[in-house]
């Protein structure tokens, strides 16, 4: 087994610090929100759905490889949690809509590396699962946010305030992501948080 191999140490560094960097875990969580100048729906692609991932799809197809050691079990879920704590705090002092979004996609990246730092059915199912049910959520996110800036000039919260009455269908999606990803019944979200739930335990 590689585990057991005498370079498994570097090995596992060489390919922890390629997932790391490529999706934005401490220290190199910075690039991401970086990134906001993009056009929305490339946000939509890049942030949510794809390209951030490929470091966490990374891990989750070296776990059978790589996974199950103390040192693998320690790394993800030291640095996922510190990625996501630091994600969830730099969130709350966003004004800007996207760069908001940027720093809950930086949170959930860490919740999902800790997850994989598991070795339990539960962990791992809580990983994949949340690792779809983000992609669709904050996927939808971005796109309503590129539609408030395109239709009102502007993402600041601050000066979006009442776009119910005029936009009310934006509303909607807006209001339906945000429960999915607040974990509201009946929304994938909800099932998806369910088995985080299960998982951590």
């Amino acid at each position: 087994l590689l585990q057991r191999h005498t370079n498994y140490l570097f090995i596992l560094a060489m390919v922890l610090i390629g997932a790391f960097t490529k999706s934005a875990q401490f220290p190199f969580h910075f690039w991401l929100p970086n990134a906001m100048a993009a056009p929305t729906p490339i946000s939509a692609f890049l942030h949510s759905a794809t390209m951030v991932k490929a470091g966490i799809y990374l891990l989750a197809r070296f776990h059978p490889v790589l996974g199950g050691t103390e040192a693998w079990m320690g790394t993800l879920v030291v640095v996922g949690g510190v990625t996501a704590l630091l994600g969830a705090v730099q969130a709350v002092g966003q004004s800007d809509l996207k760069r908001m979004l940027a720093y809950t996609t930086i949170m959930a990246l860490g919740i999902l590396v800790m997850f994989l730092g598991g070795k339990t059915t539960p962990a791992l199912t809580a990983a994949v699962t949340f690792l779809l049910v983000h992609a669709l959520y904050k996927s939808a996110l971005f796109l309503v946010v590129g539609i408030i800036d395109h239709e009102t000039g502007t993402r600041e919260i601050e000066r979006v305030g009442g776009l119910i009455r005029s936009m009310p269908i934006t509303t909607f999606g807006a209001a339906t992501a945000a429960m999915s990803m607040a974990g509201f019944p009946l929304f994938l979200g909800f099932i998806g948080k369910e088995i985080m739930y299960a998982g951590a335990l």
